[in-house]
C-alpha cells in the first residue's frame, strides 16, 4: 500500500523571532523540509504535500519546488494549524492514490527513519507514536479518516478532535525515539 504525507510548514515562527521553520538548517546544513521529505521518501512515501502560507509562503514554496514536492497554499494560516491540516488533506482527497497518509509538522525533523517506517507499518485507522507516554508525530491516518481531517478547520481541537472522536480506531504505540516529541518553537530548542 502506498503512503502520502502532509507536511505542515505554514507557521510564522513568532516564538523563534520570526523564522520559517521549514528553512531552518540541521547540523548538516539541510533544511528541515529537506530532512522530513527525505525521511518520508526513504520509508516509501510517494506523495508529499507541503502546506505553506504567509509570511514565508514564497520562500518555503521555492524550497518545496526545489525538492519536487506538491505545494498547498494556506492563504490565512493565522486561523490556526487545523486550517493547514484541512487544506492538506483536502488536497490529498483530490490528488492522492495512497491508502494512508502521515501528518508531519516540519519542525519535527529529528524523527528517525526507523520510527517513520514503524508508523507506516502500524495497525489501526489512526496510529500515534508515543514516547514517555506522550503522543507525537508523525501520525498516520488511513484514507477513511481523510474526509474528517479535511473538515477539521473549524473543530475546537482541530485534528486532535478527529483523533479523540473514537478511541477504538486509534493505535497508540511506544517508540524509542524522543524525536517524535522534539518540535522546535524557540531559539533554545535549535541547539
Amino acid at each position: 500500500m502506498t503512503a502520502a504525507v502532509v507536511i505542515l510548514a505554514a507557521g510564522s515562527g513568532r516564538r523563534l523571532g520570526g523564522a520559517a521553520k521549514a528553512l531552518l538548517r540541521d547540523s548538516q546544513g539541510r533544511s528541515f523540509l529537506e530532512v522530513v521529505a527525505a525521511r518520508a521518501r526513504a520509508a516509501g512515501v510517494t506523495e508529499i504535500a507541503v502546506v505553506v502560507g504567509p509570511p514565508y509562503g514564497d520562500e518555503v514554496s521555492a524550497e518545496v519546488e526545489r525538492l519536487s514536492l506538491d505545494v498547498v497554499r494556506n492563504p490565512n494560516p493565522a486561523r490556526g494549524m487545523a486550517s493547514s491540516v484541512a487544506l492538506g488533506f483536502a488536497h490529498l482527497l483530490e490528488t492522492a492514490t495512497a491508502g494512508s497518509a502521515l501528518l508531519w509538522p516540519v519542525d519535527h525533523a529529528a524523527v528517525t527513519g526507523a520510527t517513520v517506517s514503524a508508523v507506516l507499518a502500524a495497525a489501526g485507522e489512526i496510529a500515534v507514536p508515543t514516547y514517555g507516554g506522550r503522543g507525537g508525530h508523525p501520525t498516520l491516518f488511513r484514507v477513511s479518516v481523510w474526509p474528517e481531517l479535511a473538515a477539521c478547520a473549524d473543530a475546537a481541537d482541530g485534528a486532535r478532535s478527529v483523533v479523540r472522536s473514537d478511541a477504538a480506531r486509534v493505535n497508540r504505540f511506544a517508540v524509542d525515539d524522543p524525536g517524535v516529541l522534539a518540535d522546535v518553537d524557540t531559539p533554545e530548542q535549535l541547539g
